[in-house]
């Protein structure tokens, strides 16, 4: 058995945070079949938000919460669609969705009614919100519930009299709540393992947020500040500098009694070892806060990139350059990884879109599965489950099911090709 092998997921859920849990489960070897509304996930309709390009069949951004499903598409507000989901929860593991409650109790798969049905099954919901809160109802979004009310434009551009909100990737807290979701469905199905009973797991995007924040929650109780400005950041030794040849760079020695000797040393300013001014931080005021950082700024501003990589690593000092998105496409750390593979579009040639972060010894790196159009898999599946030709076709004619018409596409398989880990050496 390889990893999640023989564990069959099903997925009513849309945009990000939902299908991402279920890509990420289908990676480590689960069968994951996508339950969408006749009009398709609203997902689909995002790519130009994204920044970028979409045919019928090529979706990259799709792709990024969805590969690697089975893809059927079905009438929920049908009897005989509802009949249908039922059949497949009844061998299922999971079922996760992220519909909100009073539409999942009008359709019949709200929590209490699937697990009187069956008893055996996870029932998984990521939420905007939590549970009982005044905004337990509320349609939540990465950009509302995670972004705005949980704190992440206010606190990452620097303070200032030109303070202006920064501007977030799309979907950075649906994709951190998908891995959330993900470690408890897991822990579920370890208890289902044992027990034979499914659980309830919930994750909602505001408390994923305060809990990727808890550090500066707690810290403005005492005496931080958010937003800051670099120029009098809390600990000077782990903060961003700027090279002679005008690159940006992190330090990160967080604990800065520990190492403010040393970073002294490093930087040739023996003279400053134990300047009673700057050590403990006890002893600092903002002025001696600002005063350090800027002999740090003049120190790194004397040497190019190159030459302060070479006396970082000689000293093992943990520093990282300040890449951009653009940057990541030519790091080979994560190609040599398998963090970013190449997928071949048709319509845009190769693009390099991220595997999912978890690995399992037993299946290693995942093969990749490109998004198929809606209804593609509907026919194929439901003759899995014992439908004759003669009763999806009239399923299909009641409006209980779409069925895709187009042309059969070839099989989309992408594999790790790079270095050691390529399944090809």
């Amino acid at each position: 058995m390889k990893g999640l092998e023989g564990i069959k997921v099903v997925e009513l859920a849309g945009y990000v945070a939902g299908p991402a849990a279920p890509r990420i489960l289908g990676e480590m070897g689960a069968t994951v079949y996508k339950v969408e509304p006749f009009t398709g996930d609203e997902y689909r309709t995002n790519a130009p938000g994204f920044g970028m390009e979409k045919t019928d069949i090529d979706d990259p951004a799709f792709d990024l919460a969805s590969m690697n499903k089975e893809w059927l598409s079905v009438n929920l507000k049908s009897p005989e669609g509802k009949a249908i989901v039922y059949k497949l929860l009844e061998t299922a593991d999971v079922l996760l969705t992220n519909y909100r409650d009073k539409a999942l109790e009008k359709l019949g798969f709200d929590y209490e009614t699937i697990h009187e049905k069956f008893p055996h099954l996870v029932w998984a919901q990521v939420r905007g919100y939590g549970e009982y809160g005044p905004e337990r109802d509320t349609r939540g979004y990465d950009a509302t519930a995670f972004a705005s009310r949980g704190g992440l434009f206010t606190t990452i551009p620097q303070a200032g009299e030109h303070y202006a909100p920064g501007n977030m990737p799309a979907a950075f807290g649906d994709w951190n709540v998908s891995v959330s979701i993900t470690a408890g469905i897991l822990a579920a199905l370890v208890r289902k393992e044992r027990t034979g009973i499914g659980d309830k797991v919930t994750v909602n995007l505001y408390h994923q947020a305060c809990w990727a924040f808890q550090t500066g929650i707690a810290g403005v109780q005492f005496n931080d500040v958010w937003p800051k400005s670099r120029e009098h950041a809390m600990c000077p030794t782990n903060n961003t500098y700027r090279t002679k040849d005008d690159v940006w760079f992190l330090i990160c020695y967080g604990s800065y009694n520990l190492f403010y000797n040393s970073v002294m040393s490093i930087i040739g300013r023996e003279d400053l070892v134990d300047d009673a001014r700057f050590f403990p931080q006890e002893n600092m005021d903002y002025d001696a806060n600002a005063e350090i950082i800027r002999i740090l700024e003049e120190a790194f501003a004397q040497k190019t990139w190159d030459e302060w990589v070479e006396i970082f690593k000689a000293h093992e000092v943990p520093h990282s350059k300040l890449n951009n998105l653009v940057d990541i496409l030519d790091d080979e750390e994560a190609y040599a990884n398998d963090i970013l593979r190449p997928v071949h579009y048709d319509a845009f040639g190769e693009k390099m879109l991220p595997t999912s972060p978890i690995r399992l010894d037993s299946v290693g790196d995942p093969v990749l599965r490109k998004s198929r159009p809606i209804g593609y898999d509907t026919a194929r599946v439901l003759k899995d489950y014992g439908y004759t030709d003669a009763q999806i076709e009239e399923l299909a004619a009641d409006g209980a099911i779409k069925l895709y018409s187009g042309p059969a596409l070839p099989d989309s398989v992408f594999e790790p090709s790079y270095g050691p880990r390529s399944r090809a050496e």
